[in-house]
């Protein structure tokens, strides 16, 4: 995906004014509209902070913040991304999902060792929705960001389904 791209779906998504996207890239309204229109392509110092905002977004319509439970969640911090993929190979639960520990912008699996995310009455926090709720809102994969630690468990926001 280009960086125009990009930056229209962050605008869209977040509902920022273009203005209140550059300052929060520290550049001119008259730049991040010359983005937009295609004149001209960011600075490379500033493209990481383009695909950061562009994968932080919350891009799953749903009217409120999703939240899940990640059970296993000893290997993540607060503000890592984590790729949430259905568990087909599960054979105690239909509804299984498991999450690993990503590098935010490629994309690459940084830590093999898979979490899951709570689907049991026993490990869902409040306010968190199980694997069984959110497992027919993906095709196969989503993504989320781990907002709070709890010991070996965290919770983290679905950002993209």
């Amino acid at each position: 995906m280009n960086y125009q791209k990009m930056l229209k779906e962050v605008l869209k998504a977040s509902g920022w004014t273009q203005e209140q996207l550059a300052a929060k890239l520290g550049v001119s309204f008259a730049t991040v509209n010359s983005w937009l229109n295609g004149r001209t392509k960011p600075q490379k110092c500033l493209t990481e902070d383009i695909q950061r905002l562009y994968l932080a977004q919350d891009v799953t319509r749903e009217p409120e913040p999703v939240y899940v439970t990640l059970v296993g969640a000893g290997g993540v911090d607060v503000g890592d991304y984590v790729i949430l993929k259905k568990d087909y190979g599960n054979e105690t639960d239909d509804e299984a999902i498991a999450a690993q520990k990503i590098d935010v912008l490629s994309g690459e699996v940084l830590d093999e060792k898979a979490m899951t995310v709570a689907n049991s009455v026993e490990t869902v926090v409040r306010g968190t929705r199980s694997a069984g709720r959110i497992y027919d809102k993906f095709e196969t994969e989503a993504r989320a960001q781990v907002m709070f630690k709890m010991g070996e468990n965290a919770i983290a926001r679905v950002v993209r389904w």
